[in-house]
């Protein structure tokens, strides 16, 4: 009895899962877009991901050297001129090398000071006693000679007595011309040779100052052209890894024109030329339409890196650069809401191809 109620069961368990079924299917209408598509408007077109940037490119700014920043003098949308000073890095180690440096200097100063000082006028009066001395020394020699000669002939002296006066005349001879020479010198002053070592030791040091001064201005990062700063990403008492950082401290364009930088696949850059007519469309809830004027086609075919994240996209391709500017842009968008590095859609005219791409039309 049991088996057969679980037998009916069963059957009616599935009929209402049929009726469930059956019944409970209904099309669902179709969701309404968030946002328009963007469509090509050209019948025979050109489409590509492109990149707003300033004109003449965004510059990353990074430190030249590894080390701590202490001062960062802009912030984010100020403009700057070139050679203006952006952030500073700690510099009391090349100080520290600076003052030893101008230490040194001062000696090699005093050494040239020294030799020019060359004679000292207290070192000349025992030099001219001793110049006097030799020529005493040299006259009583004399003296003893010629009574040793008159002492010989009379024989009251031998030849012998003689010979040694004369050895005491040529002593006296001798020292006084080593007298005179030591007053000689000293009277002349100091060895050229002499002051040519000082010199070059003394230029020496303040070159290797100069060359720490030179280290120590390169630790104040400078605008390297006139811009306007668009991202900041440093702050005082942060350390910065130099030109190897993956994110470049500061970031500087030029905004008073505005450029796109559109990607166009390799398969699909025979269709273009330097005068194609192109437009651009912003992504998001309010899309504008852009119009661009071709200003240089970039002949160098380059991996794409710039992605769009669509799923059809293909990542394997190469794509030449086509740059573009931004028609009634002033420097803050122009009224279109477009800042540097915004993505947006651009579409190039291929039926208007006059001239063979890889031209420029204007700089």
């Amino acid at each position: 009895m049991v088996r057969w109620a679980t037998i009916v069961l069963s059957i009616i368990g599935v009929i209402i899962a049929v009726l469930a079924v059956t019944t409970g299917k209904r099309t669902l209408p179709d969701a309404p877009l968030a946002r328009p598509a963007s469509v090509n408007p050209f019948g025979r077109g050109v489409a590509a991901l492109g990149i707003v940037e300033p004109a003449g490119r965004a510059i990353e700014v990074a430190a030249p050297d590894p080390g701590l920043v202490t001062e960062v003098f802009v912030n984010v949308g100020d403009v700057v001129t070139k050679g203006q000073p952006l952030m500073q890095l700690d510099t009391r180690g090349i100080d520290s090398q600076i003052i030893r440096a101008e230490g040194e200097m001062k000696a090699r100063e005093a050494e040239v000071q020294r030799w020019h000082a060359i004679p000292r006028a207290e070192d000349i009066p025992p030099l001219e006693a001793a110049v006097q001395r030799a020529k005493a020394s040299l006259t009583d020699a004399q003296d003893k000679l010629n009574r040793s000669t008159d002492a010989v002939k009379s024989g009251a002296m031998s030849a012998r007595d003689v010979a040694s006066a004369q050895a005491s005349v040529d002593i006296a001879h001798a020292e006084l011309a080593s007298a005179t020479a030591a007053l000689d010198k000293l009277k002349a002053g100091g060895w050229k040779a002499d002051l040519d070592v000082a010199q070059a030791n003394l230029d020496s040091t303040k070159a290797q100052i100069a060359a720490l001064q030179v280290l120590k201005d390169r630790l104040t990062v400078r605008a390297p052209r006139d811009g306007t700063v668009l991202r900041r990403e440093v702050e005082p008492g942060e350390y910065v890894q130099g030109p190897s950082m993956a994110n470049a401290p500061l970031v500087l364009g030029n905004l008073t024109k505005l450029h796109v930088r559109a990607q166009v696949d390799e398969e699909d850059f025979a269709l273009i030329g330097s005068d194609s007519k192109a437009v651009g469309r912003t992504r998001g809830a309010s899309p504008q339409e852009l119009q661009l004027s071709i200003v240089r086609i970039e002949p160098f075919a380059r991996p794409k890196l710039n992605l769009s994240g669509a799923n059809s996209e293909r990542t394997d391709t190469r794509i030449i650069d086509v740059i573009m500017s931004i028609d009634g842009t002033d420097g803050t968008g122009g009224g279109f809401g477009i800042v540097p590095g915004q993505a947006v859609d651009v579409f190039f005219d291929a039926t208007s191809k006059q001239s063979s791409p890889g031209g420029s039309k204007k700089r």
